[in-house]
C-alpha cells in the first residue's frame, strides 16, 4: 500500500528541514513524498533541491494560500492514502508509518491517531482523540490533518479543500466527510505526529477566523443543525464561565482562609507579648 505524504512550506527553512528529515527517515518502504513550496526566499528551495532524489515531486512557486498549496499536492499523488505534514510538524518516530499501515487493514476511508502538541514555552502535551466521532465532536473540536490518513479517492468523491477559507478548510472537509457523506473511519490508538502549535492555525488571532468559517460551513451544509450548534455554543460558554467562576471562588476562599489564619496568628503573638 502506497502512502503519499504532502508537505507545504513557505519561508520556514528550519521547520521544513525537521519535517523532511522525519519523513525521509521512515522505515516504511512505499512512501511517495511530495513537497509544495510557495516560492520561499529563505533557502528552502535550495534545501528541497538538495533532497530532490528522495522526492516523488516538488515545486517552488507562488500559490494562493495554504489550502491551494495542499490541493496542488493532492493532484500529484498516486498513493492509496494521503497524509498532510506541513513544515514544522514531524512524524512521531521513524517507524510510525509502518505501525500505522499495519493497522490500516479494513479499507476505511479515514484513519486517524493522536498527536503530541509542542508549544513554545511549555512542555509537550499529548492529545488523545475519541474512537467514535459524531456531529457534536466537530462542533467544538477538530481532527488534526497531521494525524489523519485520508483515502485518495475520498477527494475525488467529496472534493478538495475549500480554498476560500484561511483556517478551517481541513476541518470542513473532515466534518463533511464523516457527518454528511458518512465516510467510514477508524481510530489508530497511537501517536502519529508532533504537532507544531506555533503554526498559523494555532495562533489566537486565527481562532476568530476559524469560528467564522466554521459557522459558514454549518449554514451551508448543515442548516437543520444550526439551532443545535448555537445551543451547544451557549452551553459551552456557560459551562466554561461557571468553571472559571468556581475556580476564582475557590482561589479567593483559599486566600481568605490564609488571611484569616495570619490575623489569628498575629493576634495570638501580640497577646502573648502583652502578657509577657
Amino acid at each position: 500500500m502506497r502512502i503519499s505524504i504532502i508537505t507545504i512550506n513557505y519561508n520556514n527553512l528550519e521547520g521544513l528541514q525537521k519535517t523532511m528529515r522525519s519523513v525521509l527517515d521512515q522505515t516504511y518502504p512505499d512512501i511517495e513524498y511530495i513537497v509544495i513550496d510557495g516560492g520561499s526566499t529563505d533557502g528552502s528551495k535550495a534545501y528541497i533541491e538538495s533532497c530532490q532524489q528522495d522526492l516523488a515531486y516538488w515545486i517552488s512557486e507562488p500559490d494562493k494560500g495554504i489550502f491551494h498549496a495542499m490541493n496542488k499536492g493532492i493532484e500529484k499523488t498516486t498513493g492509496e492514502y494521503l497524509l498532510f505534514l506541513n513544515s514544522g510538524d514531524t512524524l512521531y518516530s521513524d517507524s510510525v508509518i509502518v505501525e500505522s499501515a499495519n493497522r490500516m487493514n479494513d479499507d476505511s476511508d479515514i484513519y486517524y491517531g493522536n498527536v503530541l502538541r509542542h508549544y513554545k514555552h511549555q512542555q509537550p502535551l499529548l492529545k488523545i482523540y475519541p474512537a467514535k466521532l459524531d456531529f457534536s465532536f466537530f462542533i467544538d473540536s477538530a481532527l488534526p490533518h497531521q494525524a489523519v490518513f485520508s483515502k485518495r479517492s475520498l477527494f475525488s468523491t467529496i472534493g478538495y479543500f475549500n480554498e476560500s477559507y484561511e483556517i478551517a478548510s481541513d476541518w470542513e472537509l473532515l466534518t463533511c466527510a464523516i457527518c454528511k457523506y458518512n465516510c467510514s473511519y477508524r481510530y489508530l490508538d497511537i501517536i502519529i505526529s508532533n504537532y507544531d502549535m506555533t503554526g498559523v492555525s494555532s495562533q489566537k488571532s486565527s481562532q476568530i477566523i476559524f469560528k467564522k468559517e466554521r459557522r459558514t460551513t454549518y449554514v451551508k451544509y448543515f442548516p437543520a443543525f444550526m439551532n443545535d450548534y448555537e445551543r451547544f455554543r451557549y452551553d459551552h460558554k456557560f459551562i466554561k464561565a461557571h468553571k472559571l467562576n468556581k475556580l476564582k471562588s475557590i482561589s479567593q476562599s483559599k486566600i481568605l482562609i490564609k488571611v484569616h489564619q495570619f490575623v489569628l496568628n498575629l493576634l495570638y503573638l501580640l497577646s502573648k507579648k502583652a502578657n509577657f
